[in-house]
């Protein structure tokens, strides 16, 4: 994983002194919609399968299926009022 620096003093009073300003505009939030989606393999990730090991002991090894397994691609959304349920994706 990468290394990272831990919020400062700073940064925390700074993130707390936003925090009010973006929840008082709440008619602002009202026209706004959060989305994302995501691929589930069934045999893990897609590329390259790192993972860390005890060098003193014998590897893992990973199986595969033949064909990949299979994967799913589903899309999900909410905004202020209400959630969209998850749509599957064909493609």
């Amino acid at each position: 994983m990468a290394r990272r620096l831990p919020f400062s003093k700073l940064h925390i009073s700074k993130r707390l002194q936003l925090a009010p300003n973006h929840m008082s505009n709440g008619d602002k939030w009202m026209a706004v919609l959060f989305s994302d989606e995501e691929k589930c393999n069934l045999d893990g990730p897609d590329g390259n399968i790192k993972y860390w090991h005890d060098l003193r002991k014998e590897p893992r090894s990973v199986f595969s299926r033949q064909s990949g397994g299979g994967s799913v691609m589903v899309w999900a959304a909410f905004n202020f009022n209400c959630q969209v349920g998850l749509a599957f994706l064909d493609g």
